[in-house]
Formats: C-alpha cells, sequence, structure tokens
C-alpha cells in the first residue's frame, strides 16, 4: 500500500501561536524515514510555502493558494512535462497577468 499525507501546516505541524514546527519534528522525521510524502497544501503563495518546506526539510510537490496550483520539484516525477527552473508547475486556473491582460480595468478596481 503507498501512503501520502495531504496537509496544511497552520496549527497542524505548525504550533498556532508560534509557527514553530519543533513539537511534530519526530513525526515528520519517522514519516520521511518511511518514505511517506507530506504534501503542504495551504492558501499561502509557492514563496510563502517554500520558506516552511526549507525548515521542515521537506522535498515533496505542494499545493499553493487553495490549490490554485500544484507545484513539484523537478526531478521527483520522471515525466514528459514541461518544467520551469526548479518545478513542475501545474496551474489549475489563470496568471494574474492573464487576466490584467484581457480585462485591463480590473487593475484599478477597488472593493469597498
Amino acid at each position: 500500500m503507498v501512503y501520502i499525507i495531504f496537509t496544511d501546516l497552520d496549527g497542524t505541524l505548525l504550533d498556532h501561536s508560534t509557527y514553530s514546527f519543533e513539537e511534530a519534528r519526530e513525526a515528520t522525521s519517522l514519516v520521511k524515514k518511511k518514505n511517506i510524502p507530506i504534501v503542504i497544501c495551504m492558501s499561502k503563495t509557492q514563496a510563502g510555502i517554500e520558506v516552511y518546506r526549507e525548515r521542515m526539510g521537506n522535498e515533496d510537490p505542494f499545493i499553493s493558494e487553495n490549490g490554485g496550483a500544484i507545484i513539484i520539484p523537478k526531478g521527483y516525477f520522471t515525466s514528459v512535462w514541461d518544467t520551469e527552473d526548479r518545478y513542475t508547475i501545474i496551474e489549475l486556473g489563470t496568471t494574474y497577468h492573464r487576466i490584467i491582460d484581457r480585462w485591463p480595468g480590473l487593475k484599478n478596481l477597488q472593493v469597498s
């Protein structure tokens, strides 16, 4: 059987008030030794999640912006997908720039 752990970090692997993951370090080390991927799923951007991944030593794929993109480190899977820089990125929506190009008026839209 193959196992994969999908998890948010806030209040789960990260302490709710300090954002430390020290209390989860033993468990995440055990999971890593068993070659079970921990796929982080958060509302944060790619850059925001990378900070936590580096601190945790996590090298598995991750999901950013509430499912807006699935980001896979280069070489993680053998595949024919196109890659950019260090990742294969599967964008499930469209980019900000494409939206603004299509509807330029949105750039200055203010919500009150």
